[in-house]
Parts: structure tokens; C-alpha cells; sequence
């Protein structure tokens, strides 16, 4: 495997380990409220627009590593660096929106921890691929 694929292949997996770990953060807050009996901050805090917002985030998830792993156009692979960044930068901003609310910083922040640690591996990757030269990919 040439470079290129390796790293075509590591931004692939980021994407889907960065999936897998967005559904395992919902799956933990679903499972908190029903341990707490208290399913209100789902109305309060997300309600049926957030719902909908967070399908369009897994199809955007799980339709990238695809695409990835198909398309390699110049152009794509730039796109796949600006959409790793606002993928993360999104995240971590959603995390900042809970300081000093009822969320306070504890284990339950480890998977959040964990997709700022690949989205960063990802962007990474993402740019290098990006940057390489189209008769290399």
C-alpha cells in the first residue's frame, strides 16, 4: 500500500471511528436519562429541530468514509479538510455550550475527550492527503 492509501485509509477510519463515537455519546445520554428517569432535557435542550439536526451529522458520518475511500478529486480531498474541521470544531463548540450548566466535566466526557482526539488525527491525515500531488494519490 502506497502512502497515499494509507493515508486515504486513516482519514476513512477517522470518519468512522469519529461516527462510532458520536452514536456511543448519544446511546450513554439516552441511557443516563432513563437511569435518572428524566427524559426533559431532551425536549428542553435538543427538541424535534436538534433531532433533525443530528440525522443530518450521522448521514453526513456515514456516508464520508465512502466517499473517501471513491472520490479523489483535488478539490474533494481540500472539502474533506474544511469538513473534518467544522465536524470538530462543532463538537468541541457543543461541548463549550454545557460549561457551567448541569453537565459538569466528569467520566461521561470521555468519549467526548475521544472524538477531539481523532477529529485532530483526521484533519490531520486529511491535509496531508489533500496536499499530495493528484499523480501520487
Amino acid at each position: 500500500m502506497s502512502q497515499g492509501e494509507r493515508v486515504r485509509s486513516i482519514v476513512a477510519q477517522g470518519w468512522t471511528m469519529m461516527f462510532m463515537v458520536f452514536l456511543a455519546n448519544i446511546t450513554i445520554d439516552v441511557v443516563k436519562s432513563m437511569i435518572n428517569s428524566n427524559s426533559t432535557q431532551w425536549a428542553e435542550h435538543l427538541g424535534m429541530g436538534g433531532a433533525q439536526f443530528i440525522l443530518v451529522i450521522m448521514a453526513i458520518y456515514a456516508v464520508m468514509p465512502i466517499l473517501v475511500r471513491s472520490v479523489s478529486a483535488r478539490w474533494f480531498r481540500f472539502a474533506v479538510v474544511v469538513l473534518t474541521i467544522f465536524m470538530m470544531l462543532f463538537v468541541l463548540a457543543h461541548e463549550f455550550s454545557h460549561v457551567g450548566t448541569d453537565k459538569p466535566f466528569g467520566i461521561f466526557h470521555t468519549l467526548d475527550i475521544t472524538h477531539h482526539l481523532l477529529a485532530v488525527l483526521t484533519v490531520v491525515a486529511a491535509t496531508m492527503w489533500a496536499r499530495q500531488q493528484d499523480a501520487q494519490r
